[in-house]
């Protein structure tokens, strides 16, 4: 028996009751996590960050959140970017989602139109 993977929207709806939290369900866990989903391949470290401090130190040192995507995924268009591409708006990731863009932040999912993204990557969503 194989287990299908979930959707995007309900990987989403599945963020709703899930309360914020550094290095458990923060924006880059909650864009990485459906990347990991979609294509089965394994982005995150073993060793995550506690809290805000230590997740801005290992950004740093890879050279920010912007030349991390780069390293992994290709950068688009954002007009041509599909459902579980990523981008990056006011230091926070996103996932494309329809006509918005979704995160998690300290109060909830944030929700916020796609026209404001101005830079996307993609990957192989498998």
């Amino acid at each position: 028996m194989t287990l299908s993977k979930p959707s995007l929207a309900d990987y989403i709806t599945g963020k709703l009751s899930q309360p914020f939290e550094y290095g458990v369900n923060d924006c880059i866990l909650f864009t990485i996590g459906w990347v990991e989903i979609a294509t089965g391949k394994k982005y995150l470290p073993a060793k995550l960050w506690k809290n805000e401090k230590e997740a801005l130190r290992l950004i740093k040192k890879h050279g920010g959140l912007i030349a991390v995507f780069d390293k992994h995924y290709t950068r688009i268009e954002p007009n041509y970017a599909r459902d579980g591409d990523l981008t990056i708006v006011d230091g926070i990731a996103y996932l494309f989602s329809g006509v918005s863009i979704v995160s998690v932040g300290q109060s909830g999912l944030l929700n916020k139109s796609r026209i404001i993204a101005t830079t996307a990557w993609t990957f192989s969503h498998g």
